[in-house]
């Protein structure tokens, strides 16, 4: 082997070494959730499982759905913040088992069941285990208080207003008797 082919070969291990973390952050980043969370690790697939989940609760009618307001994204982050570990692993556990009774009961992933399918799972965790049941139950409450304190809810559907009641400076007065007497008594 002579000089030149050495150089070559070694400026060749240098340059894959030097790339190969990159190309590495880039497939993590592919399989991470598109939020950044604190203490979580959340896959891109449990992510759009969960955006699944929260459209079947809050489906898009005539107002925009769970996926279109990214309440899933809300989700996560109440469940990053204001929840303990234990609960927050016995979401994910309730998450896994949710795709694993829609395989045993409709032979399909929880994404390609259909909408009644999908009720059903949610609805009937009773008769399941008890991280679904308690997925279900969370995954409800915050879904809802997602919506509730989200801005679409806060501007569109309750409109907020600063003091209960407005002050009418044209009120008429004239048609009021404060102090009239009872009974003819004067």
């Amino acid at each position: 082997m002579n000089r030149r082919s050495a150089v070559r070969n070694l400026s060749l291990v240098i340059g894959g070494a030097l790339l190969l973390p990159s190309c590495y952050k880039e497939a993590a980043k592919e399989t991470q959730a598109s939020i950044a969370l604190k203490h979580l690790k959340v896959s891109a697939a449990q992510e759009e499982l969960l955006a699944q989940v929260c459209e079947t609760i809050l489906p898009k009618t005539d107002t925009p759905g769970a996926r279109d307001l990214g309440l899933h994204l809300r989700v996560l982050k109440m469940l990053d913040d204001c929840t303990f570990n234990k609960h927050q692993r016995l979401f994910f556990m309730g998450l896994k088992q949710l795709e694993k009774t829609a395989q045993l009961r409709h032979k399909l992933p929880f994404a390609e069941c259909t909408t009644p399918q999908r009720l059903a799972l949610l609805q009937n965790h009773k008769r399941g285990p008890v991280e679904l049941a308690a997925f279900c139950s969370m995954a409800r409450q915050l879904t809802v208080d997602a919506y509730t304190g989200s801005k679409y809810y806060m501007t569109t559907q309750v409109v907020y207003e600063l003091v209960p009641s407005r002050y009418n400076g044209y009120f008429p007065t004239k048609d009021l008797v404060l102090n009239k007497p009872r009974n003819g008594q004067s």
